[in-house]
């Protein structure tokens, strides 16, 4: 019986602290985005500038993969003026090649940054406000990921006059 008490002590341990062990206390990095033009013409390129900032104490990861021009290191969240997802335009596989940026890796306090063409993988030709929010990848389980602030970017008719600089 004393066997019986002593592992079944064990078991509850094991369930109630096995959870918190895949679990980091705070992210490697902070992610921030930005829009260089926040007010764009229906049918122009939409881009927006990304930093990824190392916070820890270790040495990260910042290799990034490409399909066509899109950064795949990056998980987009692009949504219209009602809060709605904007859905990724049906693409080609055979026209989509795929790339590796090559190694990077950023000591502690470092930071990386570029831009991200976001109009390559959603459609933002209709007039109207979008949101964008990106998120990187730090485990296999995605509530893991890093997510970054967000921006508004405002699509203006096609005939309407050029968006101040």
């Amino acid at each position: 019986m004393k066997t019986f008490r002593a592992l079944l002590l064990i078991y509850v341990t094991l369930c109630v602290a096995a959870p918190a062990f895949g679990q980091s206390a705070t992210p490697a990095y902070l992610v921030t985005i930005s829009a260089d033009k926040p007010e764009v013409k229906a049918g122009s390129s939409v881009f927006i500038r990304f930093k990824l900032t190392n916070i820890s104490d270790k040495v990260v990861d910042c290799s990034n993969g490409y399909r066509g021009a899109t950064n795949v290191s990056y998980e987009y969240d692009v949504r219209d003026g009602n809060g709605k997802s904007v859905e990724k335009p049906v693409l080609h596989p055979e026209l989509m090649t795929g790339s590796w940026g090559g190694p990077c890796e950023l000591k502690p306090g470092e930071a990386v940054g570029g831009e991200l063409l976001v109009s390559s993988a959603y459609d933002l030709s209709n007039p109207g406000t979008y949101t964008i929010q990106i998120a990187r990848r730090t485990t296999d389980d995605r509530k893991d990921d890093v997510k970054s602030n967000t921006v508004t970017i405002t699509v203006l008719p096609a005939d309407s006059p050029p968006p101040p600089q």
